[in-house]
């Protein structure tokens, strides 16, 4: 196979039928909630504080229209994505400016830094934000993220996982012992203590082990369509219930987001005109930090075409776009396969003001995933 084809591969499923946006949607499978995420910041024809201040005014319209969570990544030593370098912070700056939304990491690489830290900074926030704190974990993939910690690199997926107990352990008032200067032991209790007794953690990942992982620890889930096949989406879902179940857990107790792209308006000639240059951007860069981590093997040519599959696919199958009529099929289809949590992408370059066009349209879709009609998921 090629590189380009192996590109194309990892990023969507080769061979998988593409719907007709205009197909009626299928019973949703469950009601859901509509969260935000942030993620990439890829414009440079505006400012940092200019891209901070679009960011609060998402928020803050998220805050007052009923959607459930705001997701805050984070990311390094690179352009793509720069303004997220610190979710604590980002999460800290919010805390006093909303009231009903949920302040989420998607997620802390907790591999890069000491769990005691971790819930020394969420904690504050949790307290700040009146107890609306949850946290997602990733192990890390950029490996220059790790001269923050290089030890940890070669051994990220086996920590990430043990880390994520101690700091649950700590997050309850638990003490640790951890390690300090000349090899003496302290035993550890954080503090100020978070107003929430108990953190929900959500588990980043796309693969079936993850989901599988998740399940068994009773974690919610974070997850996007890498592959764009939401069949095979279900299956992980089904999996994770089912793994939930083995460890005496209810199955349906546990959370599945799902990263969607969004823009949705009326005039889908419009809606082309506005998010296919941006979002075949967007993809570039992705697919461009893919490479440089030695992810990928691409020149540019090779980007260039991989970019331009992705954005038919993104568009036709992995993203919430087109009308009010289509965006709902597409959260009817996402809901079906077991996803509760339809959590919409819009800063991937589209312009600012295009995007305030959608705010109106994204209001009823609140409601209609509050009020998707139930139907159960049968387990393996």
């Amino acid at each position: 196979m090629s590189s380009v084809n192996q590109a194309i591969a990892a990023l969507f499923a080769e061979g998988q039928p593409v719907p007709s946006v205009h197909e009626a949607a299928p019973e949703p499978a469950q009601t859901a909630t509509l969260s935000y995420v942030f993620f990439s910041d890829v414009r440079k024809d505006i400012s940092d504080q200019q891209k901070y201040a679009f960011v609060r005014e998402l928020v803050e319209f998220a805050d007052q229209n009923g959607f459930e969570a705001v997701y805050f990544p984070e990311r390094h030593f690179a352009e793509f994505g720069s303004i997220f370098a610190n979710n604590a912070l980002m999460a800290a700056y919010f805390a006093p400016l909303t009231r009903n939304i949920r302040l989420r990491s998607a997620a802390v690489t907790n591999t890069l830094h000491h769990p005691a830290a971790i819930v020394e900074d969420w904690a504050m926030v949790d307290v700040l934000s009146g107890g609306r704190v949850d946290l997602g974990f990733g192990s890390g993939w950029n490996k220059a993220d790790f001269i923050l910690s290089p030890d940890t690199w070669e051994d990220r997926s086996r920590l990430r996982n043990e880390r994520i107990p101690v700091i649950q352990t700590l997050w309850r008032g638990g003490q640790v012992a951890f390690k300090g200067p000349h090899g003496e032991t302290f035993e550890t209790r954080v503090y100020p203590r978070p107003l929430q007794p108990e953190l929900n953690i959500w588990y980043t990942t796309t693969s079936e082990a993850g989901f599988k992982y998740a399940g068994a620890h009773g974690y919610n889930v974070f997850t996007m369509l890498m592959n764009g096949d939401l069949d095979s989406l279900q299956r992980q879902i089904t999996l994770y219930r089912q793994a939930r179940s083995d460890a005496g857990l209810v199955p349906q107790d546990g959370i599945v987001s799902l990263l969607q792209h969004a823009f949705v308006h009326p005039d889908l000639d419009w809606v082309h005109q506005v998010v296919r240059a941006p979002l075949l951007d967007y993809i570039r860069s992705n697919v461009s930090s893919q490479v440089r981590a030695g992810h990928l093997a691409l020149d540019r040519d090779g980007i260039d075409k991989t970019a331009e599959y992705a954005y038919t696919r993104y568009f036709q199958q992995a993203g919430v776009f087109g009308s009010p009529a289509q965006a709902r099929a597409q959260i009817d289809r996402v809901i079906r396969a077991g996803v509760n949590d339809v959590v919409l992408l819009q800063d991937f370059g589209v312009d600012y003001a295009a995007v305030r066009e959608t705010f109106p349209h994204l209001i009823p879709l609140v409601n209609h995933c509050h009020t998707a009609a139930p139907r159960s998921t049968t387990l393996v």
